[in-house]
């Protein structure tokens, strides 16, 4: 396992990092039969496994169900072995966004929230799920909890979670931030042009999630519903690909080892639901990908923005 720092937040992580809303509810392209969740007790096993692998850096959110309640239980006697990152979701159901006071308030109360599931006083890495215009309008007031939150000791750093290109070049340029979580895989290149340079230069640490595009690079994604064709079928494509080179690779490895070998990518999440998909991840963590195998998989490249972006798809 490779370790490396994110930018100016000084975190020093492994490589591969552990995503955790498959802990915590119902998440990805189904399979027929399936149960999705592990149970705690499952996902407490999981993390202790990731720990033992060498994963030093672990994901979750406010927004996904009981995973942080999960990570509670399972850090009970290891938090000093974990950087631990949680979310919080600014906006309103509504889909509106406070300000002033009120953002604060709402803010500093998940943030509490947060720490009470996670059962610890701290966490390593506090992001805003989401930025977007609205939330970037507030930058005064975010600055301020993000100051407030460091005083107390709450927080050691500060991210935020976008999507697409447009959301994290505004990120970037508000200033607050010393943590992107981006998308980023085989399928969705279009941050390598812009949004990695731009971080570069402000040494911003880059978190990537979306390596297998809620499951699309794996098997999964011949269950892709028939009005995401065009995704199912460079789904296939991309496992024609890799079965091609013989590179003695599964589909996940060859998305992982992708994404992990950007220079700029600083920690790579991935989520699991049990013990054979963790080994497959950590699997891909010390393995090279040929530069044949990374030139075919380049030109796999989409740019459909709806295609994507899994919000639109309809799919919990």
């Amino acid at each position: 396992m490779e370790y490396h720092t994110l930018g100016r937040s000084g975190l020093r992580v492994s490589a591969l990092a552990l995503g955790t809303v498959e802990l915590g509810l119902t998440y990805g392209i189904a399979l027929p039969g399936e149960s999705h969740q592990p149970s705690q007790a499952e996902g407490v096993r999981l993390v202790h496994a990731a720990l033992e692998a060498g994963i030093t850096l672990i994901d979750t959110a406010r927004a996904y169900g009981v995973s942080e309640a999960v990570l509670g239980v399972a850090l009970a006697n290891r938090r000093q072995d974990v950087i631990l990152a949680t979310k919080v979701r600014t906006q309103r159901p509504d889909g509106t966004t406070p300000t002033g006071a009120a953002l604060r308030e709402a803010m500093l109360a998940d943030l509490m929230a947060s720490l009470h599931a996670l059962r610890t006083d701290y966490v390593d890495l506090w992001q805003i799920h989401n930025v977007d215009a609205a939330l970037l309008a507030e930058r005064e007031t975010v600055a301020a909890v993000f100051d407030e939150a460091r005083r107390m000791g709450m927080v050691r750093a500060v991210g935020g979670s976008t999507y697409a290109v447009a959301a994290p070049l505004a990120a970037l340029a508000s200033d607050l931030f010393d943590v992107l979580q981006v998308t980023y895989s085989v399928l969705d290149q279009r941050l390598e042009e812009r949004v990695f340079p731009a971080a570069a230069a402000q040494n911003v640490g880059l978190i990537v999630r979306s390596v297998l595009l809620k499951g699309v690079l794996t098997p999964r994604g011949d269950y892709l519903p028939d009005r995401l064709a065009p995704l199912r079928e460079r789904s296939q494509a991309f496992r024609r690909v890799v079965a091609a080179h013989n590179a003695e690779l599964s589909p996940v490895q060859a998305a992982i080892t992708f994404v992990l070998g950007h220079p700029q990518v600083g920690a790579t999440l991935v989520g699991v639901r049990n013990a054979a998909e963790l080994a497959e991840a950590v699997g891909a963590a010390d393995r090279p990908l040929p530069a044949e195998l990374r030139a075919a998989l380049k030109t796999l490249r989409l740019d459909d923005p709806e295609l994507l972006d899994p919000s639109t798809w309809g799919i919990p």
